[in-house]
């Protein structure tokens, strides 16, 4: 596990048919480390490893954090943000 912006974020590799690899990212709330915030699962996104598919995972964890840093609530629910 790995920490962003005091967020536990979790990387996956998900073994698929054949040798595909699926990428599950999981984001926890900074408070307690022990509530999941959030799931990351682009079914669309194939990669030919499991460390491949891990890393973006925890890239896609991070760009997700960041778009919404300011609408996450301390009860660890994001918010939704205004458009």
């Amino acid at each position: 596990m790995s920490q962003y912006k005091n967020h536990p974020i979790y990387g996956l590799g998900i073994r698929g048919v054949g040798d595909d690899w699926y990428c599950r990212g999981l984001i926890f709330n900074a408070d307690d480390k022990v509530t999941e915030i959030k799931k990351l699962e682009p079914a669309e996104l194939i990669f030919e490893s499991e460390e491949t598919a891990k890393a973006h995972a925890l890239q896609l964890c991070k760009t997700w954090i960041d778009e919404h840093s300011g609408a996450i609530h301390p009860s660890g629910l994001a918010m939704p943000v205004p458009q």
